[in-house]
């Protein structure tokens, strides 16, 4: 059994970032383990033409280390592509490219580790460490002691209750969506449900391959949502420094108990649909539309979705859905269903037996995670368990955004130095998210300012 400084469990690109920053520190030894065979970002979302919703300086490391040779940059130079990117003039990479650099970046990592799927971590009290045990594709198994863990198990897609029943017809979570593109070629009828941008994409990929005689034909695609409508995602530059460590540290000083409920009116700062690919449905709805023609795509805001039901004819399902708004109930007929869900954490098993004896939960059962990312120990121990990408309620919108995943790794890296190595303490925004503080000079802003002014 090999000891390390910290073993990474799950590669996805937080924990890759990770094990990029801790390349550079041959002081500190690491090991990443992943079940799947290789790296693969969203697989089932590259599709032809979506892009990254951030810019690419949300890479592994940029924004700890610029100077990193797994820089996108760098990766950028060793593919003979700088020229290309300069004049390719968009911040916004391909999602293509994106899941080839992170790819390339774990190829030259020797610290990860794929195919070996972490069946289970325990905790050793007399040295207090953790020991991890994973298994291969042939059924062999491996074990390693770790005074620290790094969780980075990620998320998994979340189909609702009523899209669990059985079924013939086509019926998916968004996230297969490219794998089954196909299947759904061959149906007549199409339903997207979801408001966030992987509806919006998968309905646009849909549009673009139904021609108005397909549409003259009886086929079509139904666009429903429960959400009040199909909202941008807020993309202000002042709406953007929510995605800050300033906002992290801010959303900490919020008490636990009020975090969930600000965290669940913020949807449209990480939920909503870019401007482009609104644009874009909008632009073919209207062009599709001259003459009084049907586009051949509806859109339905304010319905929610009760329950499904075979239609009685060959596969088809018929959907019942609520309005929210109205006292009113319908039913609409499709030969398949996108379900645009969303994701949600998908915490091993293992994690839940580490639960009330080494880490402390709180009153819904939930780990407590603070400002540097560890989950809070009950049993006095000082090895670091650091969680990626928890809930929202943990560290606010920023959680899941992966341009602040090289700073969440900068703040652990230098946790395990025992030193601020990574400047992480560095103002970020220009607004502030408290209180004006009390300042000497001209330009002082105090209490006194807002009330005297008129």
């Amino acid at each position: 059994m090999t000891d390390f400084d910290l073993a990474g469990i799950g590669i996805g690109p937080f924990n890759l970032g990770l094990a990029a920053l801790l390349s550079s520190h041959e002081n500190l030894s690491s090991v990443f383990l992943e079940r799947k065979p290789a790296f693969r970002w969203h697989e089932g979302l590259i599709l032809p033409g979506t892009t990254l919703q951030v810019p690419f300086m949300a890479d592994l490391v940029t924004m700890a280390d610029p100077t990193h040779r797994l820089s996108f940059l760098n990766y950028l130079a060793v593919h003979d592509r700088l020229y290309k990117f300069y004049f390719y003039e968009n911040f916004m990479i391909p999602r293509q490219e994106y899941d080839h650099y992170c790819r390339w970046a774990s190829h030259e990592l020797a610290s990860c580790r794929f195919g070996e799927d972490v069946i289970d971590v325990t905790h050793d009290a007399a040295s207090d460490s953790f020991v991890v045990e994973s298994r291969t594709a042939s059924g062999g198994k491996q074990r390693y002691r770790s005074r620290n863990i790094a969780i980075g198990v990620g998320t998994a897609p979340f189909l609702p209750q009523w899209a669990r029943i059985k079924t013939t017809a086509p019926l998916f979570h968004s996230s297969h969506f490219g794998k089954r593109r196909i299947e759904l070629a061959k149906c007549r009828r199409v339903t997207v449900i979801g408001s966030g941008q992987s509806a919006a994409e998968c309905v646009l990929a849909l549009y673009n391959d139904l021609t108005p005689d397909m549409v003259a034909a009886g086929a079509s695609i139904q666009w429903i949502t429960r959400s009040a409508g199909f909202f941008p995602m807020e993309y202000s530059k002042l709406g953007l420094e929510y995605f800050t460590p300033d906002y992290m540290r801010h959303f900490h000083q919020i008490a636990p108990g009020r975090r969930r409920e600000i965290v669940a009116n913020q949807g449209l700062l990480y939920k909503g649909i870019s401007f482009s690919t609104i644009g874009e449905i909008f632009d073919l709805m209207y062009e599709r539309s001259v003459g009084g023609r049907d586009p051949g795509l509806s859109l339905f805001s304010n319905c929610e979705v009760e329950a499904l039901e075979s239609a009685g004819s060959a596969g088809a399902l018929r959907i019942r859905i609520a309005h929210n708004h109205l006292d009113e109930k319908a039913t609409v007929e499709t030969d398949a269903i996108v379900a645009a869900t969303g994701y949600r954490h998908a915490w091993p098993e293992w994690l839940d037996r580490l639960k009330g004896a080494v880490l402390e939960t709180c009153d819904r059962g939930d780990l407590i995670v603070g400002e540097d990312f560890r989950a809070r120990r009950s049993d006095g121990g000082t090895g670091n368990v650091f969680v990626q990408n928890a809930e929202t309620f943990h560290h606010g919108v920023g959680a899941p955004d992966l341009g602040l995943g090289a700073f969440r790794n900068a703040v652990i890296v230098n946790r395990l130095l025992g030193r601020e190595h990574y400047r992480v303490s560095a103002p970020a925004s220009f607004q502030n998210f408290g209180l004006p503080f009390h300042q000497t000079g001209p330009s002082s802003i105090s209490g006194d300012f807002y009330a005297h002014a008129s």
